[in-house]
Parts: C-alpha cells; sequence; structure tokens
C-alpha cells in the first residue's frame, strides 16, 4: 500500500526524506547522503503539523532531538557511524525512557518522569536511533481507541471518522503520516497489530522473551514489545536491534535461525471468521485476494475453522487480564483519580472473574486449552492467515462501553475488538504480524494476519516480506483496481 495515497500525506513528495523507508533512510543517513540534522528538522516539522491535524504524539522532545542529531552528524563525520545513526525514533507512552515523560496516559501519573530505558529500546538506542517524541495511547493501554483524558484522541489519517484502533495508535498514525519512520510499540490484545491494520503499516508480535521488557513485566508472557514500521523489511530491521536474551532478568529467548522459507510450498491455514461474530465484507474481500495472491504463488491454501466461538475465547481472556492489569487500573480508582470511561469499563468487565479466588489457576487452564488447538493447527500448517481486525477500523467518538461496533450491519458482541489478535497473545510464543491488505469502500485500510509456529519470528518476517510484494503488485478489489 502506498502511504502517499493517504489523503493527510497529499503534500508528501516520494523523495522527502519523511516518505523513506527506515531500510533506505538508514543507508543514507550512514553513508552521508543526508545529514542527520536535515533529517531531523524535517521529521519534527513533519511531526508538529500532524500532530496539529489527528494527534499521534503526547511529547516531542525537539531541542534534545536536535542535539543529538548533532551528535550522530559528528559520528558520521568522523567515520564511526552506527547501523542506526540519527535515526529518529518514536516511543509509546507505556514505555520508559530515561529522563522523558512516563505517564501511561493517565492523570494519576501526570508528573511521572521515567528514571529507566526500558530494556526493548537498547538496542535501538546502541545503534544510534534518537527517540524524540512518544506516542499517544488509552489510560494504561486498555482499550483498542486511542483515547485518554490526559492527551485526548487520536484519529485515523485516512479517513477521520474512524480511529486507528489502539491502544499503540498514536504509533500507527505517527508511521501512516510519515511523521516517524520507526516506532516502538506494544502488544497484550493485539494493541499493536490492531493500530498498524487501522492505518495501513506493518506491526509485528514477536515471540515472547525474544524482546525483553522491564522488570517486573518480563514474567507475564501475555504482554510484549514489538516493532511497528511501514514495510515489512523496516521491521525486520527493528527486531534485529530489538531483540536480545535479558541476563539479568535471567530472561529471554533467542529465535531460531532463519530457514529461509518461500511461499512456494508453504501450508497456509486460512481464517476467516470467528463462530459468534462477522466479519466485515471489506476484510474478507481483502482478505481472500491476499490468499489468492500467496497461492498463485505456490502456497498451499486450505480453509479451516477457528478453534473457539467467541464466547468462550472471552472467558479465557477476562480470565487472564484480571490479573494481569486490573489491578493497576482499579488502583488508579480506589486513589479518587480521574480515570478514562474506557478504564472503568474494563475493571468492570473483570470484575466478576477476578472476584473468585480460583480465576488464575482457570486462566492458565484455558490458556492451556487454546494452546492445544492452535498447536493442532500449526501441526498441519507453516502459516495462520487471518484477518488483523473484524473490520476495517473502529469509529472514532465512540469507546464502546455498552455496545459493541457495527459489522455488516449487526452489532458485535466483541466490545474490546480483539477476536483476532488476542489468541496470540494468549498463546504468546508464537510470532505475529500485520501487513496492509487493501482498502475498505471507506477508504480505512484492511489489515492481514500471519502467524507461524513458536519462535520463527524471522521465517515470519519473510513470508511476510513476500506476501506484501504480491499484495503491492496487484490491484485492490475494494479501491477500484488501484493497488
Amino acid at each position: 500500500m502506498d502511504l502517499l495515497s493517504c489523503p493527510i500525506n497529499s503534500d508528501l513528495a516520494a523523495d522527502d526524506v519523511c516518505a523513506l523507508s527506515a531500510v533506505d533512510l538508514a543507508t543514507a543517513l550512514t553513508s552521508g547522503t543526508v545529514s542527520p540534522v536535515q533529517v531531523m528538522e524535517r521529521v519534527l516539522a513533519r511531526a508538529a503539523h500532524i500532530q496539529s491535524e489527528v494527534r499521534p504524539f503526547t511529547s516531542i522532545f525537539a531541542d534534545e532531538a536536535m542535539a543529538a542529531a548533532d551528535y550522530a552528524a559528528q559520528r558520521i563525520a568522523e567515520g564511526r557511524a552506527r547501523p542506526l545513526e540519527g535515526m529518529p525514533l518514536a516511543v509509546k507512552e507505556l514505555t520508559g525512557v530515561a529522563g522523558q515523560p512516563h505517564t501511561r496516559a493517565s492523570l494519576l501519573l501526570k508528573d511521572v518522569v521515567a528514571t529507566q530505558t526500558d530494556p526493548c529500546l537498547i538496542g535501538l538506542l546502541e545503534a544510534g536511533a534518537i527517540p524524540f517524541a512518544r506516542t499517544n495511547t488509552p489510560e494504561f493501554g486498555c482499550a483498542s481507541v486511542t483515547d485518554n483524558l490526559l492527551y485526548g484522541q487520536t484519529l485515523n489519517p485516512w479517513n477521520r471518522a474512524f480511529s486507528p484502533a489502539g491502544s499503540s495508535g498514536g504509533a500507527a498514525v505517527a508511521l501512516a503520516t510519515c511523521a516517524a519512520p520507526m516506532a516502538q510499540a506494544t502488544d497484550s490484545a493485539g494493541s499493536l497489530r490492531m493500530p498498524a491494520s487501522a492505518c495501513g503499516v506493518v506491526g509485528m508480535k514477536p515471540s515472547h522473551g525474544v524482546v525483553p521488557s522491564a522488570a517486573p513485566d518480563y514474567l507475564d508472557t501475555v504482554a510484549h514489545n514489538g516493532p511497528m514500521a511501514r514495510t515489512v523489511a523496516d521491521v525486520a530491521l527493528m527486531l534485529t536491534y530489538m531483540a536480545a536474551t535479558d541476563p539479568l532478568h535471567l530472561a529471554g529467548r533467542e529465535p531460531l535461525a532463519q530457514s529461509g522459507p518461500d511461499l512456494d510450498g508453504t501450508r497456509i491455514a486460512l481464517i476467516t471468521g470467528i463462530d459468534e461474530l462477522d466479519t466485515d465484507h471489506d476484510v474478507a474481500t481483502n482478505l481472500r485476494a491476499a490468499a489468492d495472491r500467496a497461492a498463485a504463488a505456490g502456497a498451499d491454501i486450505v480453509e479451516v475453522p477457528f478453534p473457539w466461538d467467541w464466547t468462550r475465547l472471552f472467558h479465557a481472556v477476562r480470565l487472564s487480564f484480571g490479573a494481569l492489569y486490573a489491578p493497576m487500573a482499579r488502583m488508579a480508582i480506589d486513589a479518587g483519580a480521574e480515570v478514562t470511561d474506557l478504564t472503568r469499563a474494563f475493571v468492570a468487565s473483570v470484575a466478576e472473574v477476578a472476584s473468585h479466588y480460583d480465576f488464575t489457576v482457570q486462566a492458565h487452564a484455558e490458556r492451556a486449552e487454546l494452546h492445544a488447538g492452535l498447536g493442532a493447527l500449526l501441526h498441519d500448517a507453516d502459516l495462520l492467515m487471518l484477518p488483523t481486525l473484524q473490520m476495517p477500523a473502529p469509529l472514532a467518538n465512540d469507546h464502546f462501553i455498552d455496545h459493541g461496533p457495527v459489522v455488516n450491519g449487526r452489532e458485535q458482541l466483541d466490545r474490546w475488538i480483539v477476536a483476532f489478535t488476542v489468541p496470540f497473545n494468549l498463546s504468546s510464543a508464537c510470532p505475529a504480524v500485520s501487513l496492509p491488505s487493501g482498502l475498505s469502500r471507506d477508504g480505512v485500510p484492511t489489515g492481514v494476519q500471519l502467524v507461524t509456529s513458536p519462535y520463527r519470528d524471522f521465517d515470519l518476517l519473510r513470508w511476510a516480506g513476500q506476501l506484501e510484494g504480491l499484495i503491492a503488485r496487484e490491484p485492490n478489489p475494494m479501491n477500484g483496481g488501484a493497488a
């Protein structure tokens, strides 16, 4: 998908440094073709403009970023360039960078400044990336739309009647508007993949343990840090520097060595829906078109059902999330802080299951059953292919507190809008990537999600890169034949 076709990018030329892929920008920077100072000046100007339009950022650090760009320019001039020297990097508001605000988008924490940098960022920063801005998220990341009382709502740049989804909505919008070439994001229920889908960019949830997390979060197997960028190659570049074992916490797992898989001969299990839910017509059309292109490239496509219905899946989700995220949200409510209706609704959704003494045991038992179902699918297939979101994007100005989104004319049971992504947080060792599959009739991107067996992270990106190329070369059936 050509992001220059996004309406908000109509003022950008293809050779503008803001429109370059991260791979091309890294080459231009380290070779001296462009100056880190010139790049950062341009990115900061673009970010300020985009912030006034659709509000992807919570903070922009212009002075600090320019000082870092000066230092990067010196290193390049002295022949000491690191692989990402001078690369602008956007960081999610949930993720700590020492010396920068770390509010988690909550009024309760509005004055908090991070004292440590999250381990997921260390490899990127040591490679020369510059954390120039922070991106918006719902309060504590507990929602699938990006809105909060501290920073306000982020809008979808393709069609501002829609949300960019969440919780990494700010990161996805920064990328889609060419206001950042790389963005770090988090994913506990699809928080990274869903906004990538809604905004026409690429987002990856790595296998658990491949990208480190701050203590004590690394002990949680549902939450992940991951890369988000405009192309699969850019995501692979980021993952190269984000992936690391964490000896300080006796944690981490290296991905398996890349086996060089090709779509030709690959066994793909196609999942088009989940029982009790509808899949949007445009999402399904673009998904099947992507599957047809993979089949034309030699892949063996077999359509299979998802192993659970939504009722059972959501029960498992509530059990797991009641233990993981409810305590922080409840702490803010009990402290008398002003919190969003999204936070209150989340706590209310998990309160019933979290009140039972054995709910954590039940959560583990349910996750084990889900592992068995997904494991059976991946025993017979190399890849799962399914939608990322069941609709192109949720509507803006709607928090889905007491109703679900409308898909194909029917209100949906999934008010959290996570049905296609959260299974791979509960089965956290499976890497998952979302890439654009086309546009909907409302001009909003749709996404296709690929999932593979545990720790085949770079194999997954190779498959995704091949499918990305096939989608880009073929007409989009939902967009009047345009690619």
